[in-house]
Protein backbone atom coordinates (compact mmCIF):
# COMPACT_ATOMS: atom_id res chain seq x y z
CA UNK A 1 0.00 0.00 0.00
CA UNK A 2 2.00 3.08 -1.23
CA UNK A 3 1.66 6.49 1.03
CA UNK A 4 -1.10 9.28 -0.01
CA UNK A 5 0.47 12.59 -0.96
CA UNK A 6 0.16 14.64 2.48
CA UNK A 7 -2.11 17.20 0.94
CA UNK A 8 -4.44 14.70 -0.85
CA UNK A 9 -6.98 14.02 2.42
CA UNK A 10 -9.28 15.92 2.74
CA UNK A 11 -10.23 17.93 5.82
CA UNK A 12 -12.26 15.97 8.52
CA UNK A 13 -15.32 17.86 9.65
CA UNK A 14 -14.56 19.60 12.84
CA UNK A 15 -18.45 18.45 14.20
CA UNK A 16 -16.99 14.33 13.81
CA UNK A 17 -13.80 15.18 16.18
CA UNK A 18 -15.83 16.99 18.71
CA UNK A 19 -18.22 14.25 18.52
CA UNK A 20 -15.60 11.49 19.13
CA UNK A 21 -14.14 13.68 22.28
CA UNK A 22 -17.56 14.16 23.52
CA UNK A 23 -18.10 10.67 23.82
CA UNK A 24 -14.22 9.99 25.08
CA UNK A 25 -14.91 12.96 27.79
CA UNK A 26 -18.61 10.84 28.65
CA UNK A 27 -16.58 7.96 29.06
CA UNK A 28 -14.18 9.37 31.50
CA UNK A 29 -17.04 10.60 33.46
CA UNK A 30 -19.17 7.54 33.87
CA UNK A 31 -15.72 5.65 34.48
CA UNK A 32 -15.35 8.76 37.43
CA UNK A 33 -18.30 7.62 38.92
CA UNK A 34 -17.88 4.12 38.69
CA UNK A 35 -15.02 4.42 40.39
CA UNK A 36 -16.77 5.35 43.68
CA UNK A 37 -14.85 7.40 46.28
CA UNK A 38 -11.10 7.34 45.56
CA UNK A 39 -8.76 6.75 47.58
CA UNK A 40 -5.51 9.18 47.67
CA UNK A 41 -1.86 7.58 46.60
CA UNK A 42 1.44 8.64 47.08
CA UNK A 43 2.25 12.49 45.46
CA UNK A 44 -2.14 12.93 45.83
CA UNK A 45 -1.77 13.61 49.53
CA UNK A 46 1.39 15.83 49.03
CA UNK A 47 -1.27 17.94 46.18
CA UNK A 48 -3.58 18.02 49.19
CA UNK A 49 -1.48 19.30 51.94
CA UNK A 50 -0.03 22.07 49.70
CA UNK A 51 -3.64 23.28 48.98
CA UNK A 52 -4.79 22.85 52.92
CA UNK A 53 -1.54 24.56 53.61
CA UNK A 54 -2.00 28.03 50.97
CA UNK A 55 -5.69 27.56 51.80
CA UNK A 56 -5.09 27.81 56.01
CA UNK A 57 -1.38 29.86 55.55
CA UNK A 58 -2.12 31.97 52.79
CA UNK A 59 1.44 30.68 51.54
CA UNK A 60 2.53 28.43 49.29
CA UNK A 61 5.61 25.61 50.69
CA UNK A 62 8.10 23.62 48.94
CA UNK A 63 7.98 19.82 50.08
CA UNK A 64 11.41 20.16 51.24
CA UNK A 65 12.32 16.94 48.76
CA UNK A 66 10.60 19.11 45.78
CA UNK A 67 10.31 22.45 44.85
CA UNK A 68 7.11 21.80 42.79
CA UNK A 69 5.55 24.06 40.20
CA UNK A 70 1.97 25.68 41.80
CA UNK A 71 -0.25 25.77 39.28
CA UNK A 72 -1.98 22.14 40.21
CA UNK A 73 -2.00 22.91 44.35
CA UNK A 74 -3.56 26.53 43.36
CA UNK A 75 -6.40 24.45 40.93
CA UNK A 76 -7.06 22.24 44.03
CA UNK A 77 -6.72 24.74 46.90
CA UNK A 78 -9.46 26.85 45.19
CA UNK A 79 -11.59 23.73 44.27
CA UNK A 80 -11.45 23.10 48.16
CA UNK A 81 -12.36 26.46 49.20
CA UNK A 82 -15.14 27.13 47.03
CA UNK A 83 -16.11 23.10 47.94
CA UNK A 84 -15.23 21.69 50.42
CA UNK A 85 -13.71 18.16 50.86
CA UNK A 86 -15.95 17.98 47.83
CA UNK A 87 -13.41 20.18 45.87
CA UNK A 88 -11.35 17.05 45.50
CA UNK A 89 -14.11 15.07 43.48
CA UNK A 90 -14.76 18.50 41.81
CA UNK A 91 -11.50 18.77 40.20
CA UNK A 92 -11.78 15.90 38.94
CA UNK A 93 -14.88 16.33 36.82
CA UNK A 94 -13.27 19.17 35.72
CA UNK A 95 -10.25 17.29 34.68
CA UNK A 96 -13.08 14.95 32.48
CA UNK A 97 -13.91 17.81 30.93
CA UNK A 98 -10.32 19.11 29.94
CA UNK A 99 -9.43 15.99 28.19
CA UNK A 100 -11.52 17.21 25.80
CA UNK A 101 -8.49 19.94 24.56
CA UNK A 102 -6.47 17.34 24.67
CA UNK A 103 -8.14 14.92 22.59
CA UNK A 104 -8.93 17.47 19.28
CA UNK A 105 -5.50 18.89 19.86
CA UNK A 106 -4.39 15.24 19.46
CA UNK A 107 -6.41 14.39 16.66
CA UNK A 108 -5.82 17.95 14.80
CA UNK A 109 -1.77 16.73 14.68
CA UNK A 110 -2.62 13.49 13.10
CA UNK A 111 -4.56 16.00 10.51
CA UNK A 112 -1.67 18.04 10.23
CA UNK A 113 0.66 15.21 9.84
CA UNK A 114 -1.05 12.29 7.80
CA UNK A 115 -4.38 13.56 6.82
CA UNK A 116 -8.03 13.12 7.88
CA UNK A 117 -8.54 9.20 8.22
CA UNK A 118 -5.53 9.58 10.41
CA UNK A 119 -7.09 12.42 11.87
CA UNK A 120 -10.33 10.06 13.46
CA UNK A 121 -8.44 7.31 13.97
CA UNK A 122 -5.77 9.41 16.24
CA UNK A 123 -9.45 10.60 18.15
CA UNK A 124 -10.82 7.35 18.92
CA UNK A 125 -7.47 6.08 20.03
CA UNK A 126 -7.05 9.09 22.45
CA UNK A 127 -11.06 8.17 23.29
CA UNK A 128 -9.73 4.82 24.35
CA UNK A 129 -6.59 4.80 25.47
CA UNK A 130 -7.29 3.31 29.41
CA UNK A 131 -3.80 4.64 30.95
CA UNK A 132 -4.64 8.33 29.96
CA UNK A 133 -8.28 7.52 30.87
CA UNK A 134 -7.27 6.81 34.36
CA UNK A 135 -5.12 10.48 34.93
CA UNK A 136 -8.66 12.10 34.51
CA UNK A 137 -9.08 10.75 37.87
CA UNK A 138 -5.97 11.22 39.49
CA UNK A 139 -4.83 14.40 41.32
CA UNK A 140 -2.34 14.93 39.24
CA UNK A 141 -0.86 17.28 36.83
CA UNK A 142 -0.67 15.02 33.96
CA UNK A 143 -4.65 16.05 32.43
CA UNK A 144 -4.39 19.85 33.04
CA UNK A 145 -0.45 19.66 31.10
CA UNK A 146 -1.46 17.96 28.47
CA UNK A 147 -4.50 20.30 27.55
CA UNK A 148 -2.09 22.96 27.06
CA UNK A 149 1.22 21.02 26.28
CA UNK A 150 -0.95 18.88 22.81
CA UNK A 151 -1.94 22.12 21.65
CA UNK A 152 1.13 24.11 22.37
CA UNK A 153 2.29 21.29 20.13
CA UNK A 154 0.18 21.29 17.41
CA UNK A 155 0.85 25.12 16.88
CA UNK A 156 4.69 24.09 16.49
CA UNK A 157 4.14 22.00 13.99
CA UNK A 158 2.00 24.16 11.44
CA UNK A 159 4.57 27.37 12.07
CA UNK A 160 7.46 24.39 11.55
CA UNK A 161 5.71 22.84 8.21
CA UNK A 162 4.53 26.40 6.53
CA UNK A 163 7.67 28.58 8.10
CA UNK A 164 6.30 31.51 5.16
CA UNK A 165 2.98 31.82 6.68
CA UNK A 166 2.88 35.21 9.46
CA UNK A 167 4.39 33.47 12.44
CA UNK A 168 3.83 35.84 15.18
CA UNK A 169 0.28 34.49 16.32
CA UNK A 170 0.98 31.15 16.59
CA UNK A 171 4.44 31.90 18.20
CA UNK A 172 2.91 34.06 20.83
CA UNK A 173 0.20 30.89 21.30
CA UNK A 174 2.87 28.52 21.67
CA UNK A 175 4.72 30.50 24.07
CA UNK A 176 1.23 31.66 26.63
CA UNK A 177 0.70 27.54 26.16
CA UNK A 178 3.84 26.22 27.29
CA UNK A 179 4.20 28.92 29.92
CA UNK A 180 0.67 27.36 31.45
CA UNK A 181 2.32 23.83 30.84
CA UNK A 182 4.87 25.39 32.86
CA UNK A 183 3.11 26.16 35.94
CA UNK A 184 2.23 22.45 36.23
CA UNK A 185 5.23 20.08 35.56
CA UNK A 186 8.27 21.30 35.22
CA UNK A 187 9.62 18.35 33.07
CA UNK A 188 9.52 21.11 29.35
CA UNK A 189 11.26 23.77 30.88
CA UNK A 190 14.81 22.45 28.93
CA UNK A 191 12.67 21.69 25.76
CA UNK A 192 11.60 25.54 25.20
CA UNK A 193 14.99 26.34 24.48
CA UNK A 194 15.65 23.25 22.33
CA UNK A 195 12.25 24.39 20.43
CA UNK A 196 13.48 27.63 20.06
CA UNK A 197 16.57 26.68 18.05
CA UNK A 198 14.30 24.36 15.76
CA UNK A 199 12.18 27.52 15.02
CA UNK A 200 15.41 29.42 14.07
CA UNK A 201 16.44 27.23 12.31
CA UNK A 202 13.57 26.31 10.23
CA UNK A 203 12.98 30.56 9.54
CA UNK A 204 12.84 31.41 5.77
CA UNK A 205 15.29 33.66 4.11
CA UNK A 206 18.74 34.17 4.18
CA UNK A 207 20.62 35.05 7.45
CA UNK A 208 19.72 34.75 11.15
CA UNK A 209 17.85 37.60 12.13
CA UNK A 210 14.44 36.45 11.32
CA UNK A 211 15.09 33.32 12.39
CA UNK A 212 16.40 34.81 16.33
CA UNK A 213 13.03 37.18 15.99
CA UNK A 214 11.03 34.42 16.22
CA UNK A 215 12.94 32.27 18.53
CA UNK A 216 13.30 35.08 20.95
CA UNK A 217 9.49 36.25 20.78
CA UNK A 218 8.61 32.47 21.36
CA UNK A 219 10.84 32.29 24.80
CA UNK A 220 9.84 36.03 25.61
CA UNK A 221 6.07 34.81 25.91
CA UNK A 222 7.11 32.19 28.06
CA UNK A 223 9.59 34.65 30.19
CA UNK A 224 6.94 37.25 30.75
CA UNK A 225 4.67 34.91 32.03
CA UNK A 226 6.65 33.17 34.11
CA UNK A 227 8.47 35.75 35.24
CA UNK A 228 5.62 36.77 38.81
CA UNK A 229 6.25 33.16 40.40
CA UNK A 230 10.25 33.40 39.19
CA UNK A 231 10.57 36.84 41.24
CA UNK A 232 8.64 35.03 43.93
CA UNK A 233 10.63 31.90 44.36
CA UNK A 234 13.76 34.83 44.36
CA UNK A 235 12.09 36.36 47.31
CA UNK A 236 11.91 33.54 48.87
CA UNK A 237 14.56 31.77 48.51
CA UNK A 238 17.34 34.19 47.06
CA UNK A 239 18.18 32.14 43.81
CA UNK A 240 17.05 32.17 39.98
CA UNK A 241 14.57 29.07 40.07
CA UNK A 242 12.27 29.65 36.62
CA UNK A 243 9.12 27.93 38.04
CA UNK A 244 10.37 24.72 40.38
CA UNK A 245 13.05 22.41 40.91
CA UNK A 246 13.23 18.90 41.74
CA UNK A 247 16.41 17.72 39.60
CA UNK A 248 18.42 17.45 43.05
CA UNK A 249 16.13 15.11 44.57
CA UNK A 250 15.72 12.97 41.10
CA UNK A 251 19.26 12.72 40.80
CA UNK A 252 19.17 11.01 44.73
CA UNK A 253 16.76 8.81 43.41
CA UNK A 254 17.85 8.02 39.94
CA UNK A 255 21.88 8.19 40.76
CA UNK A 256 22.60 6.44 43.09
CA UNK A 257 23.86 2.63 44.11
CA UNK A 258 20.20 2.22 44.80
CA UNK A 259 17.28 0.79 42.37
CA UNK A 260 13.65 3.04 43.18
CA UNK A 261 10.58 3.09 40.86
CA UNK A 262 8.25 5.15 42.43
CA UNK A 263 5.38 3.50 40.57
CA UNK A 264 6.14 0.13 42.24
CA UNK A 265 7.62 1.54 45.57
CA UNK A 266 3.68 1.92 46.97
CA UNK A 267 3.21 -1.85 46.62
CA UNK A 268 6.31 -2.79 48.49
CA UNK A 269 4.95 0.21 51.55
CA UNK A 270 1.54 -1.43 51.42
CA UNK A 271 2.08 -4.97 51.26
CA UNK A 272 4.19 -5.78 53.68
CA UNK A 273 6.25 -9.24 54.12
CA UNK A 274 4.49 -9.94 50.35
CA UNK A 275 6.81 -10.53 47.37
CA UNK A 276 5.99 -7.31 45.49
CA UNK A 277 7.02 -6.14 41.56
CA UNK A 278 10.38 -4.45 43.18
CA UNK A 279 11.58 -7.78 44.34
CA UNK A 280 11.22 -9.27 40.82
CA UNK A 281 13.38 -7.23 38.69
CA UNK A 282 15.92 -8.70 37.10
CA UNK A 283 19.09 -8.00 39.36
CA UNK A 284 21.74 -7.54 36.50
CA UNK A 285 20.07 -4.51 35.74
CA UNK A 286 19.41 -2.93 39.42
CA UNK A 287 22.34 -4.53 41.01
CA UNK A 288 24.31 -1.68 43.05
CA UNK A 289 28.07 -0.95 42.85
CA UNK A 290 30.55 -1.42 45.45
CA UNK A 291 30.64 1.78 46.43
CA UNK A 292 28.18 3.03 49.00
CA UNK A 293 25.48 4.93 47.93
CA UNK A 294 25.32 8.66 48.51
CA UNK A 295 22.93 10.72 51.18
CA UNK A 296 21.05 13.78 50.67
CA UNK A 297 22.19 17.21 51.69
CA UNK A 298 19.63 17.13 54.12
CA UNK A 299 21.86 19.59 56.59
CA UNK A 300 21.67 22.69 53.71
CA UNK A 301 18.05 24.80 54.21
CA UNK A 302 17.62 26.17 51.43
CA UNK A 303 15.78 24.09 49.07
CA UNK A 304 17.42 25.05 45.69
CA UNK A 305 20.95 24.95 47.18
CA UNK A 306 19.81 21.39 48.34
CA UNK A 307 19.00 20.60 45.00
CA UNK A 308 22.11 21.83 43.38
CA UNK A 309 23.96 19.82 45.89
CA UNK A 310 22.23 16.90 45.63
CA UNK A 311 22.85 16.62 41.49
CA UNK A 312 26.40 17.60 42.07
CA UNK A 313 26.82 14.44 44.12
CA UNK A 314 24.70 12.72 41.59
CA UNK A 315 26.44 13.08 38.68
CA UNK A 316 29.80 12.57 41.15
CA UNK A 317 29.04 8.76 41.91
CA UNK A 318 28.06 8.56 38.10
CA UNK A 319 30.88 9.30 36.74
CA UNK A 320 32.78 7.47 39.40
CA UNK A 321 30.64 4.47 38.20
CA UNK A 322 30.14 4.04 34.57
CA UNK A 323 29.09 0.54 34.26
CA UNK A 324 26.38 0.94 36.71
CA UNK A 325 25.35 3.94 35.17
CA UNK A 326 25.08 2.13 31.46
CA UNK A 327 23.00 -0.89 32.43
CA UNK A 328 20.60 1.20 35.25
CA UNK A 329 20.14 3.27 32.44
CA UNK A 330 18.67 0.49 30.54
CA UNK A 331 16.33 -0.47 33.49
CA UNK A 332 15.14 2.94 33.35
CA UNK A 333 14.25 2.85 29.24
CA UNK A 334 12.40 -0.29 30.79
CA UNK A 335 10.54 1.03 33.44
CA UNK A 336 9.39 3.65 30.45
CA UNK A 337 7.82 1.38 28.05
CA UNK A 338 6.80 -1.41 30.05
CA UNK A 339 2.82 -1.87 28.95
CA UNK A 340 2.02 -1.61 32.37
CA UNK A 341 0.29 1.79 33.66
CA UNK A 342 -1.10 4.25 36.91
CA UNK A 343 -4.88 2.54 36.20
CA UNK A 344 -3.12 -0.78 36.93
CA UNK A 345 -1.66 0.13 39.82
CA UNK A 346 -4.17 1.78 41.19
CA UNK A 347 -6.31 -1.30 40.50
CA UNK A 348 -3.52 -3.21 42.20
CA UNK A 349 -3.42 -1.02 45.38
CA UNK A 350 -7.16 -1.31 46.00
CA UNK A 351 -7.15 1.96 45.11
CA UNK A 352 -11.02 1.70 43.39
CA UNK A 353 -11.70 -0.13 46.55
CA UNK A 354 -15.42 -1.22 47.04
CA UNK A 355 -16.11 0.53 43.50
CA UNK A 356 -18.03 -1.17 40.62
CA UNK A 357 -14.52 -1.20 38.81
CA UNK A 358 -13.01 -3.67 40.99
CA UNK A 359 -15.81 -6.71 40.60
CA UNK A 360 -14.81 -9.77 39.05
CA UNK A 361 -14.86 -10.04 35.15
CA UNK A 362 -15.41 -6.43 34.82
CA UNK A 363 -12.03 -5.61 36.80
CA UNK A 364 -10.33 -8.37 34.39
CA UNK A 365 -12.04 -6.69 31.39
CA UNK A 366 -10.22 -3.50 32.46
CA UNK A 367 -7.05 -4.92 33.11
CA UNK A 368 -6.88 -6.56 29.63
CA UNK A 369 -7.99 -3.47 28.12
CA UNK A 370 -5.37 -1.11 30.08
CA UNK A 371 -2.76 -3.08 28.88
CA UNK A 372 -3.93 -3.74 25.35
CA UNK A 373 -3.78 0.49 24.92
CA UNK A 374 0.53 0.69 25.42
CA UNK A 375 1.07 -3.19 23.93
CA UNK A 376 -0.52 -1.55 20.66
CA UNK A 377 0.22 1.76 20.78
CA UNK A 378 4.01 1.72 21.19
CA UNK A 379 4.80 -0.35 18.73
CA UNK A 380 3.22 1.30 16.00
CA UNK A 381 4.00 4.56 17.12
CA UNK A 382 7.80 3.56 16.46
CA UNK A 383 6.99 1.61 13.22
CA UNK A 384 5.22 4.88 11.87
CA UNK A 385 7.87 7.54 12.81
CA UNK A 386 10.60 5.38 11.25
CA UNK A 387 8.32 4.37 7.91
CA UNK A 388 6.11 7.45 7.02
CA UNK A 389 6.86 10.93 5.25
CA UNK A 390 7.05 13.81 7.31
CA UNK A 391 8.39 17.28 6.47
CA UNK A 392 11.45 18.11 7.55
CA UNK A 393 10.34 21.04 10.39
CA UNK A 394 7.72 18.52 11.36
CA UNK A 395 10.17 15.17 11.97
CA UNK A 396 12.70 17.36 13.62
CA UNK A 397 10.10 18.52 16.02
CA UNK A 398 8.71 14.91 16.71
CA UNK A 399 12.01 13.53 17.20
CA UNK A 400 13.19 16.25 19.28
CA UNK A 401 10.01 16.07 21.78
CA UNK A 402 10.25 12.57 21.96
CA UNK A 403 13.93 12.43 22.63
CA UNK A 404 13.72 14.63 25.03
CA UNK A 405 11.12 13.48 27.43
CA UNK A 406 12.91 9.71 26.84
CA UNK A 407 16.02 11.61 27.82
CA UNK A 408 14.59 13.08 30.88
CA UNK A 409 13.69 9.27 32.01
CA UNK A 410 16.92 8.43 32.13
CA UNK A 411 16.89 9.87 35.22
CA UNK A 412 14.20 9.04 37.13
CA UNK A 413 11.32 6.71 35.12
CA UNK A 414 7.83 4.79 35.04
CA UNK A 415 4.55 4.95 32.75
CA UNK A 416 3.96 8.34 33.71
CA UNK A 417 6.60 10.17 32.03
CA UNK A 418 5.24 8.52 28.76
CA UNK A 419 1.96 11.41 28.80
CA UNK A 420 4.23 14.02 27.64
CA UNK A 421 5.00 11.69 24.48
CA UNK A 422 1.01 10.68 23.76
CA UNK A 423 0.42 14.00 21.63
CA UNK A 424 3.09 12.64 19.06
CA UNK A 425 2.94 8.94 19.71
CA UNK A 426 -0.89 8.66 19.08
CA UNK A 427 -0.65 10.49 15.59
CA UNK A 428 2.10 7.95 14.75
CA UNK A 429 0.06 5.09 15.66
CA UNK A 430 -2.52 6.53 13.80
CA UNK A 431 -0.83 7.62 10.41
CA UNK A 432 0.66 3.86 10.16
CA UNK A 433 -3.17 2.40 10.72
CA UNK A 434 -4.48 5.03 8.43
CA UNK A 435 -1.87 4.66 5.44
CA UNK A 436 0.00 1.28 5.88
CA UNK A 437 3.60 0.62 5.70
CA UNK A 438 4.74 1.84 2.58
CA UNK A 439 5.45 -0.03 -0.45
CA UNK A 440 9.00 1.61 -0.97
CA UNK A 441 10.24 3.46 1.86
CA UNK A 442 13.03 5.77 1.24
CA UNK A 443 16.55 3.18 0.80
CA UNK A 444 16.52 0.23 3.43
CA UNK A 445 17.37 2.25 5.94
CA UNK A 446 13.99 3.10 6.96
CA UNK A 447 13.03 -0.55 7.61
CA UNK A 448 16.34 -1.49 9.42
CA UNK A 449 15.31 1.31 11.73
CA UNK A 450 12.01 0.55 12.44
CA UNK A 451 13.02 -3.41 12.76
CA UNK A 452 15.75 -1.86 15.18
CA UNK A 453 13.44 0.02 17.19
CA UNK A 454 10.73 -3.02 17.59
CA UNK A 455 13.60 -5.22 18.46
CA UNK A 456 14.60 -3.07 21.43
CA UNK A 457 11.09 -2.06 22.62
CA UNK A 458 10.90 -6.27 23.06
CA UNK A 459 14.05 -6.07 24.60
CA UNK A 460 13.01 -3.60 26.90
CA UNK A 461 9.54 -5.22 27.31
CA UNK A 462 11.91 -8.43 28.63
CA UNK A 463 13.44 -6.35 30.82
CA UNK A 464 10.38 -5.41 32.82
CA UNK A 465 8.24 -8.42 32.37
CA UNK A 466 8.68 -10.26 36.33
CA UNK A 467 7.36 -6.56 37.52
CA UNK A 468 4.47 -6.65 34.78
CA UNK A 469 3.53 -9.96 35.63
CA UNK A 470 3.60 -9.67 39.61
CA UNK A 471 1.54 -5.91 39.44
CA UNK A 472 -1.08 -8.06 37.05
CA UNK A 473 -1.50 -10.64 39.09
CA UNK A 474 -2.01 -7.95 42.11
CA UNK A 475 -4.81 -6.36 39.93
CA UNK A 476 -6.17 -9.67 38.85
CA UNK A 477 -6.50 -11.40 41.84
CA UNK A 478 -7.27 -8.61 44.10
CA UNK A 479 -4.34 -9.29 47.37
CA UNK A 480 -5.77 -7.84 50.94
CA UNK A 481 -3.10 -5.20 52.24
CA UNK A 482 -1.47 -6.21 54.93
Amino acid sequence: MTAAPLSSAPAPGIRALLAIAAFGVALRLALLFAAGELELLSDETRYVYLALHWNHFGYYPDTHRYLWPPGYAFLLAQAMQHFGFSGLFALRLLQALACGAAGVAIASIAQRLFGARAARLAAWIWCLYLPLIGFSHELRTETFFLASFAPALLLLLALLAEPERPPERRLVAAGALFAAGLYLKEAPQFLSPLLALLIAWRAPGPGWREGLRRASLFLLVQAVLIAPWTLRNAEVYGRFVPVASSIGENAFVGLNGFYRNYELNSYARSFLDQPTPLDASRRWFIEPPARPFWERADAIQNTPDRMSENLRRGLAYAAAEPAWFLRSRIKKLADLVVPSSFFLRRLGLRGYQGSALERDGLRQALIVWALAGPLLLLPLALAGFALLRLRAGERACVALVLGYFGATALLVSMTRFRVPMLPLLIPLAAGLLARGVPAAPRGRGRLAAASLALFALGFLWWVDWPELRLAVDYAWNLRRLS
